[in-house]
């Protein structure tokens, strides 16, 4: 969108093209953690985690390493049988079990990810020996549970990712359209194993919306008309709001008009939900890529902000939806100026698995805190 070396002017303001790269990516990132889905997700892999270490035995772990080698090494061994058993029972590869050795090779192949955890869930009898009987029932907890949280964490992590990149290839873009879109919402639900490519084929709903979105035979022309007439501006009347020697007022009512096409154009394509995965998504990174290409800060759609959100859109209510997206860029300007005067931020060269910090599952990377994933929508 903008070329290295440039000034990018924001709302008036001017800032180096390394400055709004820093802004930006500090943006995507908590635009990352925007998404109801990609919240769901990790709140899918919270739950989970809380449940494996609810049940986690500090003691048996401690106890374990008072024992002699042998011991430890005989119980492990046994451990490593009982999970590739409860695996065979459970279906979860169809090679069948054999000698110990053979079924060693099963749990490395399979199952290597639980080591972390298996000794918080020996059990062992009054006198401190190792109960097998007991242990085998402790194991179904885990067993049951540590692959749906290998599941949620890889699910959440890549929405994470994808999300990022489609916002990087929107960014890097000189125009979008229907073409563009399409592309998008490809890497928006990327890692998603079922994803429907291009335009939906299959009706969808909104759920709690109070109405029903375009029948997907009509998708490709309300698409069609909707970018035909978001270049017309809707019949606002669309000058450049940093053009230099404009009044205030001239400026603000440019701005104001700006703002009314992005809701706008963002209402109908939402109501339209051409995708049967990611419309959300997809429809805030081109409107904040429109907003940006129009010299206006970015927007959040906030925990706070959501329940109005879906209210300007469920109503078709252009100009509640507009004061929103407003007041949210001017928050955003206001935060990339205080930055700009307050500190000599320098680029720095974060990929988006840096940012999203995709680790192996094992923890053998140290990952970022996710306390703060339910503040954003």
């Amino acid at each position: 969108m903008f070329e290295k070396g440039q000034k990018v002017t924001i709302f008036g303001q001017e800032f180096s093209y390394d400055l709004y790269q820093y802004l930006l990516r500090n943006f995507k990132e908590a635009f990352s953690h925007s998404s109801l889905s990609i919240e769901e997700a990790f709140r899918e892999l919270r739950n989970y985690s809380a449940v494996i270490n609810n049940s986690k035995n500090e003691y048996a772990k401690d106890l374990f390493e008072c024992l002699s080698p042998h011991e430890k090494k005989e119980i492990i061994t046994t451990l490593h049988e009982m999970i590739v058993f409860k695996g065979s029972r459970y279906a979860v590869f169809t090679e069948p079990m054999g000698d110990q050795k053979h079924n060693e090779k099963l749990y490395k192949k399979y199952f290597s990810y639980f080591d972390p955890y298996l000794l918080y869930y020996v059990k062992y009898d009054r006198n401190g020996k190792f109960d097998k009987i007991e242990t085998f029932h402790n194991l179904d907890t885990l067993f049951l549970n540590l692959p749906m949280k290998k599941r949620a964490y890889e699910k959440a992590y890549n929405m994470q990712k994808d999300n990022l990149d489609a916002f990087d290839f929107a960014m890097s873009l000189p125009e979008i359209g229907i073409k563009e879109t399409i592309a998008i919402n490809s890497l928006v639900n990327k890692s998603d194993e079922d994803a429907v490519l291009g335009f939906k084929k299959t009706n969808n709903d909104i759920m709690g919306a109070s109405f029903t979105p375009s029948d997907k035979k009509n998708v490709p022309i309300e698409m069609q008309k909707l970018f035909a007439e978001y270049k017309e501006g809707f019949g606002y009347d669309i000058e450049d709001p940093n053009e230099k020697g404009i009044s205030y007022e001239e400026k603000y009512n440019r701005i104001c008009n700006i703002f009314r096409r992005e809701a706008l154009f963002h209402i109908r394509f939402e109501r339209i939900h051409p995708f049967n995965d990611g419309n959300g998504r997809t429809g805030r990174i081109l409107l904040n890529y429109h907003l940006l290409k129009n010299g206006l800060a970015p927007v959040l759609i906030t925990h706070v902000m959501s329940y109005d959100y879906r209210k300007f859109i469920d109503n078709y209510d252009v100009e509640g939806l507009a004061k929103m997206l407003l007041n949210s860029s001017s928050q955003q300007i206001t935060n990339w100026v205080s930055t700009k005067i307050n500190s000599n931020s320098k680029k720095k060269g974060y990929s988006n698995e840096k940012l999203v910090d995709i680790p192996t599952f094992d923890n053998k990377v140290k990952k970022k805190s996710n306390d703060y994933y339910g503040i954003f929508y």
